[in-house]
């Protein structure tokens, strides 16, 4: 088995290296973890049940007709007004 001697300046050169290399690593790692943090933030939770969204549709459709009738009331009032 050869044996290698290495200089102190090699030594330091190779340390700096695997520093650089356990820096990266670590960056990398950091931004594993969030965008796996992120990926389950992004999850959507229904916070309503089917017959609570269904309720809220037909209240939205009830409210759009209401809004039709009073603007065609509205209309048909200020024409009868202006004959």
């Amino acid at each position: 088995m050869p044996n290698i001697v290495l200089e102190s300046d090699d030594l330091k050169d190779i340390a700096e290296e695997c520093s650089k290399i356990l820096d990266e690593s670590m960056s990398i790692l950091a931004d594993v973890e969030f965008e796996i943090d992120s990926a389950k933030e992004d999850v959507v939770t229904p916070s309503m049940t089917k017959r609570e969204l269904v309720d809220m549709a037909h209240e939205v459709s009830d409210s759009v007709r209401i809004k039709k009738a009073e603007s065609s009331f509205v209309r048909r009032h200020f024409d009868s007004s202006n004959s």
